[in-house]
Parts: C-alpha cells; sequence; structure tokens
C-alpha cells in the first residue's frame, strides 16, 4: 500500500477512497468488516476505525449497526460530515485539517468574554487564532478557530506553530500532564461577517456553525477553550443517541 509514511489509519482512509473510485466497492455494496480490515492492511482495530470515520467525514460511506459500512459514493463530497463522539475523534479531526496560525495575542478577560467562553473575569489569557486547512484538499481554507487558554500555558505557543495537525489543548495537556478527560460542546448558528467570509472565501450574510469547546481535565478542571466557524456548507455534526438499557 503507497503512503506509509502518513499516519497509518490516513494511508489506510486514502487506500479505501481510491479502491471505492475504482469501483472494487461499487456504491450500494458493502466495505470488508472491521476485523477483514484488519487482516488486509495488517493494522489494528482502533486503525481501520479511524480510517472509516475519515471516510463518512467525506460522504463515501454510512454505518449501520449489525449491517456494515456502506458504500455511498464513489468520490469525496465537498464540505465535511463528522461523527464525534470522543476526544479521541477530535483528535483525528485535528489530524487532517491543518493549522494556519494567523495572530496570536495577550488579554485581559472582560465580563462578556468570560462569560461567553467559560473563562475567569479578569485572568490573563493568550489567543491563538488560525485559518484551518483541509490537507486534502490543497489546503483550501476551511473554518476559522480562536483558541483560548491561560498566560501560565503560553510556553506551547511555538508548539502550535511546529505542530499544525495537533490540538492546542492536546499540547497543553501534554506539556503541562494535564490529561483531557472532558470536552464540552455548544453549538449555535451565526452569520459570517465580512471579514471571515473573506478569509474563508465563504458569502458574507452566509448562515454558518459556531461550536465552543471547552477542554476539562479530571478535576472538571479548564485546559483550554476553543470557538470555531464553519460556512454551513463545510461541517455538519453527527451524533447517534441510543436507548438507555439500565
Amino acid at each position: 500500500m503507497e503512503g506509509m509514511n502518513q499516519k497509518r489509519y490516513a494511508a489506510v482512509a486514502k487506500d479505501l477512497i481510491d479502491e471505492i473510485g475504482h469501483g472494487r466497492y461499487p456504491v450500494g455494496s458493502l466495505l470488508p468488516t472491521e476485523f477483514e480490515l484488519c487482516a488486509l492492511y495488517q493494522v489494528s482495530r482502533h486503525t481501520v476505525r479511524a480510517a472509516i470515520e475519515q471516510l463518512q467525514g467525506h460522504g463515501m460511506v454510512s454505518r449501520r449497526k449489525r449491517v456494515g459500512t456502506r458504500v455511498e459514493a464513489s468520490s469525496p463530497k465537498s464540505g465535511y460530515s463528522q461523527s464525534m463522539a470522543s476526544v479521541a475523534d477530535l483528535v483525528h479531526v485535528a489530524e487532517t485539517h491543518i493549522r494556519d496560525i494567523q495572530d496570536v495575542r495577550h488579554f485581559v478577560a472582560d465580563i462578556a468574554l468570560a462569560k461567553r467562553l467559560g473563562l475567569e473575569p479578569g485572568g490573563h489569557y493568550f489567543c491563538v487564532s488560525s485559518i484551518k486547512v483541509n490537507d486534502d484538499e490543497g489546503h483550501a481554507p476551511f473554518c476559522w478557530t480562536d483558541v483560548y487558554a491561560e498566560k501560565a500555558y503560553e510556553q506551547i505557543i511555538p508548539d502550535a506553530k511546529a505542530h499544525p495537525d495537533e490540538l492546542i489543548a492536546a499540547l497543553i495537556g501534554r506539556a503541562f500532564s494535564r490529561h483531557i478527560d472532558v470536552v464540552d460542546q455548544e453549538v449555535r448558528p451565526v452569520q459570517l461577517s465580512a471579514d471571515l467570509a473573506s478569509c474563508l472565501k465563504a458569502q458574507t450574510g452566509a448562515l454558518g456553525l459556531n461550536i465552543i469547546r471547552q477542554y476539562r481535565d479530571e478535576a472538571g478542571a479548564l485546559i483550554a477553550v476553543s470557538e470555531t466557524v464553519y460556512p454551513s456548507d463545510r461541517f455538519t455534526l453527527v451524533m447517534q443517541m441510543t436507548r438507555d438499557r439500565n
């Protein structure tokens, strides 16, 4: 399999995309099972699941319990659809969307900003503002993200520049031994401002999705907060709810 210098799951995903595109797995058919794919590519089940998630993100497959993974399209669709249920899923998203830092600033949180993001009023913070670009589509602009963290963690700013495919919250966690245990997420619709639309090559005033994520450690203490704005045609958040059987 070509591309083994990539992260393994990305290489598996690329190969499956190629196989679907060439008709080995036609639209309407089922992909091999996870165990069969593990044997085929000599990788772990975790790697296979991450690869399948990438195909889901491109709108190429759907998954159904006790049915399997069904091929829905022969080529990646525009935009991005992501099913996220764990911190690991967020990490996979970060690995495929590269951070292009536009600005870094230090500030004192006022009451309004602190209330909106869950920061401490009067606290000293830094903010890393970035355009995320899709590494699989010629670095096309994908979304705008502001990441906020306490000034005490500012030493990771060079790491954020050196590792554009890693979550800033994860970089903080590694540098300061703070494990991300919970991510609280809030999603709301917004209209794209002229400046933001220009940066993202979208239409001014068009609808977008604003997603605020609070990354917390095992004690519930805040590690970092991200605020991301996506043009509405570039992101769909997919969630699955199951009945409580207790």
